[in-house]
């Protein structure tokens, strides 16, 4: 009697952690999305100079140094300013016919984020950290596509360069959309890694 009970308040309880664990899940998207478009917002107030209405290309920007490691010659330094980046990660594609640009990164950007949010539902509720890597890659790709949508390009703002041994990097400026979905990567690839060594040790075990 005692066990019928335990298992009917375990099922009962169940569907109430998946309500938990779901609500967590969307107050991480929201609190990416508004901390990306907050800092966009501040970015273009700060460093914008000028625009103009025709070309979205046409502007003009300054740049402000955070931090930077080195004396004579500087290792690391950290940059904000302003990009409008038209195209994709590193500006692929943001060459493309105004008629058409925008359009392809929509219907793009769209399929892209619905495959993801399949898989988010598809993965086991036991699998947090999946999960948890797919979300955020799904908040980064959301932040970045209300740009595209509202103003047909994506405000990046973070700027790093590095000089380290001889390695001269100037990396591609990005932004806190482009971060959540790297940290997203990140996050799958250890879990991978994790679940690999899990299933190796079990497979030890077996043999043992």
């Amino acid at each position: 009697m005692q066990n019928i009970s335990s298992n009917v308040t375990s099922k009962v309880n169940k569907p109430k952690q998946h309500k938990y664990s779901l609500l967590g899940f969307f107050f991480l998207f929201l609190g990416f999305v508004i901390l990306d478009q907050s800092t966009k917002l501040w970015s273009e107030k700060l460093y914008m100079v000028n625009s103009s209405l025709t070309d979205i290309r046409n502007y003009s920007q300054i740049s402000d140094s955070i931090f930077k490691i080195g004396s004579s010659q500087n290792w690391l330094s950290f940059d904000t300013t302003y990009v409008r980046n038209t195209g994709a990660a590193w500006g692929f594609l943001g060459n493309l016919p105004e008629n058409i640009r925008p359009y392809f990164f929509y219907v793009l950007t769209s399929i892209a984020m619905l495959i993801i949010l399949i898989l988010f539902f598809k993965t086991n509720t036991k699998q947090t950290m999946s999960r948890l890597g797919i979300a955020f890659i799904f908040s980064g790709a959301a932040g970045n596509f209300i740009d595209r949508v509202w103003l047909h390009y994506v405000i990046d703002w973070i700027h790093f360069k590095w000089d380290i041994l001889g390695w001269n990097y100037d990396y591609p400026v990005f932004n806190v959309a482009d971060c959540a979905v790297t940290g997203g990567v990140i996050i799958l690839i250890l879990d991978a890694i994790i679940d690999e060594i899990r299933n190796r040790k079990a497979k030890k075990l077996a043999k043992g």
